[in-house]
């Protein structure tokens, strides 16, 4: 069965009405760790065909291979583009990094938005130090854009 991310959130959210994960610490690679009593007392809820708790978003973990149809999806909208923009990344996994060095091959012009160093700062050509976050408000602020 197919069940959009909208719908999974709201069914996930209806059995944990009132959790919110409080970060307590944030590394610069932004891993982030939560509260062990917040984590013990999440409920998983069941999968309504199946009864199962066994429950996988559709993302892909730190160190599990990408989907080559998602691979090559990701190489052409790269290659369509006029510019690349990497945003929160420290780029240290080669799922991201490939495409700035096929970007770099193809002399695209590449900016990294990032707290901290990434792998491809020897090729980026901007680099900006700051808070994606942080950041993006102050663009939106200086150039009148609408929310």
């Amino acid at each position: 069965a197919v069940v959009s991310t909208q719908s999974t959130g709201g069914y996930i959210q209806s059995y944990n009405s009132e959790f919110v994960a409080e970060i307590i610490n944030v590394t610069p690679d932004a891993d982030a760790e939560i509260d062990k009593e917040l984590i013990r007392s999440f409920n998983t809820p069941l999968c309504p065909d199946c009864g199962s708790d066994l429950l996988k978003p559709q993302v892909v973990f730190f160190g599990a291979n990408v989907g080559s149809e998602k691979v090559e999806f990701c190489y052409e909208k790269v290659r369509a583009a006029d510019r690349i923009l990497v945003a929160g990344s420290s780029l240290h996994v080669m799922s991201g990094y490939r495409f700035i060095l096929d970007s770099k091959k193809r002399n695209k012009e590449i900016a990294i938005l990032n707290i901290g160093t990434t792998r491809a700062d020897h090729v980026t050509d901007t680099k900006i130090t700051a808070r994606c976050g942080e950041f993006f408000e102050q663009f939106r602020d200086n150039h009148l854009l609408e929310r």
